[in-house]
Formats: C-alpha cells, sequence, structure tokens
C-alpha cells in the first residue's frame, strides 16, 4: 500500500520591508504643517483684547455693577427710585414723537435727551413703541431712541441737577481730554454724581458716564426746579433769539430745526415756566392781553404789545383755525417763521398789515414785568 504524504512548498526567502517602504532609502520625510497666518498675528489680537478690556468693557462694567448696588445712600439709607420696568429714557440728543407707528407718520412733537417717558403697551409696532410724555402727552417713538437705562433721570442717585440754557452743550468722555460723547440741545436735563473745578460728570442714558462744563448750566439740587426770576421777560427774549436764522421744522425744538411753539416751549422752559408743547395748549397759557384797536383803522394797536408776548394769528379769524404765532421781542420786532423763507426771522410788524388784520389773541408770561411800563390806554 502506497501512503502518500505532504508535499512540502518549496522555500521562500524572507521579504524584505524596503521594497515596500522606500520612503527612508530615498531619504523622503514629512514636516510638520505651516501655518498661513503671519507670526504676529496672536501679539496683536492679544493687544487689542487688553485694549477692549482696558478702556470699554472694564468701565462699562464698572459703571452697571456700581449702579446696581446703588440702593442706598451716603448714611445708608434705602434709595427710592422714580422709575419702573415700562419707563425709558430718550437716548437720542432729539427725538421725534408721531401720530401713528410710522416713520413717514406725521411729527406731533420732539422730545429731548434724557427725557423720561412711560410706554403704554407692551408690543412693539414695526419697531416703535407708544409712549405717553410727563406732561400727559401721548405718541408713537422708534424704540432704537429709548433706553431702559433711568439711572440717567434719576435724582436720588444724583448730587446736582443740570439743565442746558445756551443752544447745545457737549459732553465728553474724559474730563480733561475725551472724545464727543453726545451734543445735548437747550432745554436738556442731566444728572450730575460728581461735581467740581468747574466740570461735572453726568449718569448718561447708555449705562455710561460722560463729563460736561458749567458753562451755559443752571446748576440745581437733584429734585430742584427753575424759578422764574425779575425781569423774565428779558430773559425769555434773549433765550429765544438763541434761534434766530435756525432752519424752520414744524414741532422742531432745537437749533437744528425749530418752530414757533418749539421755541416758545423751551425758552420757557430754561426761564422756569411750564407751557405746553404744542401751539393749541400755549394759547391758553399766561395771561390774556385785551387786544385795543385803533379807531381809525379798526386794527389792534402795536403799542399793546410788550417784550416776551405771545401772538397768535388766523386768517379765518377762528381760535380753533391758528395759521402762525410770534415772538414778541420788542414793539418793533416779532420773531416769526417767516412765511416763504426756510429760516426763523425778525420781522418788523408795522411793514406788514396783514400781521394786525389776523392777530386774534395775545398771551402774557410774565405780567408782573410789564405792568409798570404798559401803554396808557391798553388793557
Amino acid at each position: 500500500m502506497k501512503l502518500f504524504t505532504k508535499k512540502p512548498k518549496p522555500y521562500e526567502p524572507p521579504m524584505h520591508i524596503d521594497k515596500y517602504w522606500p520612503i527612508y532609502r530615498e531619504n523622503v520625510f514629512v514636516d510638520k504643517k505651516k501655518s498661513r497666518l503671519p507670526y504676529w498675528t496672536a501679539p496683536l489680537v492679544t493687544l487689542l483684547a487688553i485694549i477692549l478690556t482696558v478702556f470699554y468693557l472694564a468701565p462699562t462694567i464698572s459703571r452697571r455693577i456700581i449702579n446696581l448696588g446703588q440702593n442706598r445712600d451716603a448714611e445708608g439709607q434705602q434709595i427710592s427710585r422714580s422709575y419702573t420696568e415700562l419707563d425709558r429714557v430718550v437716548l437720542s440728543p432729539v427725538a421725534d414723537v408721531y401720530d401713528a407707528p410710522d416713520i413717514k407718520a406725521r411729527r406731533l412733537v420732539q422730545v429731548l435727551y434724557n427725557e423720561p417717558v412711560t410706554l403704554i403697551d407692551q408690543p412693539t409696532h414695526y419697531g416703535f413703541r407708544k409712549v405717553e410724555l410727563q406732561d400727559g402727552f401721548t405718541g408713537y417713538m422708534r424704540e432704537s431712541d429709548l433706553s431702559t437705562f433711568c439711572d440717567a433721570a434719576e435724582p436720588s442717585l444724583a448730587v446736582n441737577k443740570l439743565v442746558v440754557a445756551t443752544g447745545s452743550k457737549r459732553i465728553m468722555s474724559h474730563a480733561k481730554t475725551g472724545t464727543l460723547v453726545a451734543e445735548v440741545m437747550m432745554g436738556t436735563v442731566l444728572y450730575a454724581d460728581y461735581r467740581g473745578d468747574g466740570i461735572s460728570r453726568v449718569l448718561l442714558p447708555s449705562g455710561e458716564s460722560g463729563w460736561i462744563s458749567d458753562d451755559g448750566l443752571i446748576i440745581l439740587p437733584p429734585d430742584g426746579r427753575v424759578v422764574p426770576v425779575a425781569e423774565g421777560a428779558r430773559y425769555l427774549t434773549t433765550t429765544a433769539l438763541t434761534f434766530l436764522n435756525v432752519t424752520t421744522l414744524d414741532h422742531g425744538v432745537t437749533i437744528y430745526g425749530a418752530s414757533i411753539p418749539g421755541i416758545v416751549y423751551v425758552s420757557a422752559a430754561v426761564n422756569g415756566l411750564d407751557v405746553p408743547r404744542q401751539m393749541s395748549g400755549q394759547l391758553q397759557s399766561g395771561q390774556a392781553v385785551s387786544l385795543v384797536r385803533v379807531e381809525e383803522t379798526g386794527l389792534v394797536d402795536p403799542r399793546i404789545l410788550m417784550p416776551g408776548d405771545i401772538l397768535f394769528f388766523s386768517r379765518s379769524g377762528s381760535l380753533s383755525d391758528l395759521d402762525q404765532m410770534a415772538i414778541c421781542i420788542t414793539p418793533n420786532s416779532l420773531l416769526v417763521e417767516n412765511q416763504g423763507r426756510s429760516s426763523i426771522r425778525l420781522l418788523d410788524p408795522a411793514k406788514d398789515e396783514t400781521l394786525w388784520q389776523t392777530l386774534i389773541s395775545v398771551r402774557r408770561f410774565f405780567p408782573s414785568d410789564s405792568a409798570a411800563s404798559a401803554p396808557e390806554g391798553s388793557g
């Protein structure tokens, strides 16, 4: 019987790895991947981060932390704030109030920087909010013009209340040298938490602080009010003349655009008078002046006018249909929105008989100033 055995495989030489991995033999190496950014990128980013932290983030965070914890006065008494979560302050130097939530809507009045308003309802109307002003006037404002940081208008956190009595004032980022933070208009009310050496540090609606010089400001206690002074009519007319040659703007209240009702409102405010914002309300303010007429012509006798008087005109002869207003600077010059002109002008009433034909009412805010010098025969 023949036995079969497994035939052994032929001998195979060992494999050499060089045949499969010749990379070392050919002196080829793998280098570390290089960055495409220049070597100075990281130091630059670090430097910018330090600048941002030191000059912006740190002061802002510190101010907010201080304000959040500033619920007690120096004597440890609890501070009672005047505003609620529905209150806002105006963030823009001047902002419009409209009769509808639309940028093309009719402007009703203007409000100034840091002026408090109250939200009437919560919903947002395409970026607009319905608000109520301090005097009860209602309308719509752009939400971007409002700030939630009401501490900027909080008397309990201030050492002084400041009222801008000149055409405009600049608020700077630092006491001596700095950048412009905001330019605020006549009538703006600010609150300072520090004052010294002719300069004050004021809280801003942005949540930061700024510096403003004392010149052109009325300095009051935190809860003080501007008090009318002797010769108030003269001060009123001087204030009103700040707006001479200013561009006319319906319901405007600043040197960048003004109307006679707006000039009356702001000029009265910085001289201690509470006067409505609109012409219809101003018609009921102050004391009525009797319209004495010249017997020969039947026109109003111009001698009844005194500096500071507010004049109202109506072509229809109706108090409900007023056409124009004027401020008497002197009996021979009126501050008016001159017809056909684009700026506030002075007008000699003797050269325009139409004025006396349409003059329907005169109101006097400072009757005591003119009582002794009233012309004979006037009422």
